[in-house]
């Protein structure tokens, strides 16, 4: 405790016995043993002036060493971070993603992932190397699929009731791998309620739904959500992410072998064209795929900042049961995995002949073991 407050005293009784004659000095004050605790910690400087106020606070509290809004992953990585003692400045890029704000708050190497609910900002992800987190806390391995319906917009097609055109099933392992799979649009199987069909046709008949649970079944992977777009909604998100950058394994109409720039329309086409191609709907499937990887490039091209503005133009364009935190914390996998462990394949399997007559694609040990591989939310990459 200061000495002042003992001061003050021992003056006002000093200067009462001088007004009533008393020349007895006043005792002096006990001095106080000195103090055992240890000081205060010193806190960085937080520079938050670019964000608004309930990110600033969010922002605040991680890099004080205070306890932030924030999932139990990410709260018991904080937990014992190395708090910086020079100023930190934060900065965010933001977007939105069904129905939900969604950030990514960004200070040098460390990027957190946040959600807004409530009226406040909730940390979902990331990764803190500036704060002495060793971990990338992203959740488990996952799976997800993204479906492109075949819908005529123009002629009031529902792109919710039509055939899937494009069935893509993205992973990741939670440890830095991952993998992309198509899933070709004849293999024959149930697609609900018993009824068998070529896989595509679950979304025609009972919606994006029964698609993915169509996929979960077939596949016997883990489907975590879907999420479904239609053909102007996916040269719409090309265009405005300003063009993707595709590796092309052949030429396909416009588009050369090779590593070359795609608008929306030429993206389209690489991934819808077929009949030109030596393997026909197994090509175009693994195109698709390549369209993916170009998105996800983008992703990486971007940065951290840059992930919630890519997540807000799909949005726009999409049809989803994922929320946001699941959206998020999935595709920041883009900025974190390592592309050597991304597998990309089509499932295989063999021609043949449904009971009606149709043609039709049956799976084979080859297609089931390619499930089995895909299971950790990893493809063992060719080599």
């Amino acid at each position: 405790m200061p000495r002042s407050r003992y001061l003050f005293p021992a003056l006002t009784l000093s200067l009462a016995l001088a007004a009533t004659g008393c020349s007895k000095p006043a005792p002096e004050p006990t001095p106080l043993p000195p103090s055992t605790s240890a000081p205060a910690p010193s806190r960085p400087a937080v520079d938050v002036s670019t964000l608004d106020a309930p990110l600033a606070v969010l922002a605040t509290a991680i890099y004080t060493g205070k306890a932030p809004r924030a999932t139990e992953p990410v709260k018991a990585a904080l937990a014992d971070t190395t708090v910086p003692t020079s100023p930190v400045k934060v900065t965010a890029g933001t977007g939105t993603w069904n129905g939900e704000k969604i950030a990514v708050l960004v200070s040098g190497k460390d990027a957190t992932l946040a959600v807004e609910r409530g009226g406040s900002w909730k940390a979902v992800g990331g990764w803190w190397p500036g704060l002495g987190v060793p971990d990338t806390v992203l959740g488990p391995s996952r799976h997800v699929v993204l479906l492109g319906s075949d819908a005529r917009e123009a002629t009031g097609e529902k792109v919710d009731a039509s055939r899937a055109d494009a069935i893509q099933v993205i992973g990741v392992d939670g440890k830095g791998g991952g993998g992309i799979m198509g899933v070709p649009r004849d293999i024959w199987t149930d697609v609900g309620g018993g009824q068998m069909a070529k896989i595509n046709a679950a979304l025609a008949l009972h919606g994006p739904e029964a698609q993915q649970q169509a996929v979960a079944a077939t596949t016997g992977l883990d489907i975590e959500g879907y999420v479904l777009t239609g053909f102007t909604g996916f040269q719409d998100i090309i265009n405005e992410l300003g063009g993707i950058t595709v590796d092309a394994t052949m030429p396909v109409r416009k588009v050369p072998q090779g590593v070359v720039k795609v608008d929306g329309y030429d993206a389209f086409w690489f991934s819808r064209e077929r009949k030109t191609l030596p393997n026909g709907d197994f090509d175009r499937s693994f195109n698709q795929g390549t369209v993916l990887a170009g998105i996800g490039a983008k992703a990486m091209l971007e940065g951290p900042a840059g992930l919630p503005v890519i997540l807000g133009v799909a949005d726009k364009h999409v049809q989803t049961n994922l929320d946001a935190e699941a959206a998020l914390t999935l595709a920041a996998w883009a900025l974190r995995i390592d592309p050597k462990k991304v597998g990309h394949q089509v499932a295989p399997a063999d021609y043949g002949t449904s009971a009606d007559g149709q043609s039709i694609l049956v799976p084979n040990q080859l297609t089931r073991a390619l499930f089995e591989d895909f299971a950790d939310g990893n493809i063992t990459p060719a080599k």
